[in-house]
């Protein structure tokens, strides 16, 4: 489907990942909020930085993925699906018209059904614009603000999303763009973060620390936003530098199904992916087994600093708060149990009514 017979953009294997968790989220999202017991008559569909569709190798882009999960999970019949998509490359443009046209040729220009409007500029400047034009306000958007890593996105709009009905937003941070240019971003740098300077204290803290106070700046920045509940984790490539995807939504269940796409992500992609708050930085999903260490750690930390708590907190806890799922909790005590580290309340086996903590010798 490309332009000319030529598509000159290579799609990295942390593109191929990403794309991945897109689509079982879009899968989920898409059926729930169009054909689900609480529809809603329509939902948008926004990119910020939208790409040519298709890459080099012909793997489809996050455009073609989204639209396909649309029109393989939902019934036609099932409210209005619009697609909103910003570029501001006229190559990429020129080459999502054809590549879009190509993938769905069944689906006339002016399908009032499933309406698609793709615009040349920037984030910044024609997103919000964009979405105003398509009277897309008052009904749920999931906005995928996925740019090279830089997170140009006017704060503006990310509170205009946050305030907006069931909408999410999913955004790709490089932090190393924001390490290596503190001293020349200044308050352009700012604006990224809210407003907020505190994202250049960066400059002053050792290696191993920048690339997570990037991301805690950035988090307070979505959160402060509105977005109350936030899920975020690093994609480790074999070969180049870490990227978080950090998605913001105003319902658990979003967090859930999020994380259930992570979970569900092909393994073949050549990317591993981490907990951003695990001090020791151990990749997870290189293998088909889930690598509990880092959640173990994570939980004992989360006694010491609060105390006993039941199960059942520590599964909300973990949904919320790390990129773990709540049924991995208690194969990630077990270890603190089999090494007398764990105590549970009462005795008995470990369930999710029971309360526990962390014996003495263990809470120092």
């Amino acid at each position: 489907m490309p332009v000319n017979g030529e598509v000159p953009w290579e799609c990295a294997p942390h593109t191929g990942a990403k794309h991945d968790i897109y689509q079982r989220y879009l899968e989920r999202w898409f059926p729930i909020l169009l054909a689900g017991s609480k529809a809603y008559p329509s939902v948008t569909y926004a990119e910020g930085f939208s790409g040519p569709g298709i890459y080099k190798g012909g793997e489809d882009g996050s455009p073609v993925i989204a639209m396909r999960a649309l029109v393989t999970k939902v019934p036609r019949t099932k409210g209005i699906a619009r697609f909103a998509f910003v570029d501001d490359d006229q190559r990429c443009v020129d080459m999502l018209r054809e590549t879009l046209t190509k993938a769905f040729p069944e689906r006339p220009r002016t399908d009032a059904a499933m309406p698609v409007k793709i615009v040349k500029g920037t984030c910044a400047t024609r997103l919000e614009a964009t979405l105003d034009e398509m009277r897309a306000w008052g009904q749920p958007i999931f906005a995928n603000l996925d740019s090279w890593g830089n997170a140009p996105v006017p704060y503006r709009l990310l509170r205009r999303l946050a305030a907006n009905v069931s909408s999410e937003v999913i955004v790709t941070l490089f932090p190393q763009h924001f390490v290596r240019f503190v001293s020349d971003l200044g308050e352009a740098g700012d604006a990224v973060f809210g407003g907020d300077p505190t994202w250049r204290t960066v400059a002053d803290l050792p290696p191993a620390a920048k690339s997570r106070h990037i991301l805690t700046c950035y988090r307070q920045a979505l959160r402060a936003a509105g977005f109350p509940y936030l899920l975020d984790f690093e994609l480790i490539p074999r070969k180049g530098q870490p990227l978080y995807l950090i998605f913001g939504t105003g319902h658990r269940l979003g967090v859930q199904k999020m994380k259930d796409s992570l979970w569900e992500v092909d393994r073949t992609q050549g990317v591993g992916f981490r907990d951003p708050r695990d001090e020791q930085a151990e990749t997870l999903f290189d293998i088909d087994e889930p690598q509990l260490g880092p959640l173990t750690r994570l939980l004992t930390q989360r006694l010491r600093d609060s105390g006993p708590a039941r199960v059942e907190d520590l599964r909300q806890f973990t949904l919320l708060e790390t990129v773990y799922r709540p049924e991995h909790v208690i194969r990630a005590l077990k270890p603190l149990m089999a090494h007398g580290a764990l105590s549970v309340e009462s005795g008995g086996a470990l369930r999710r009514t029971s309360r526990v903590s962390l014996a003495p010798a263990s809470a120092v």
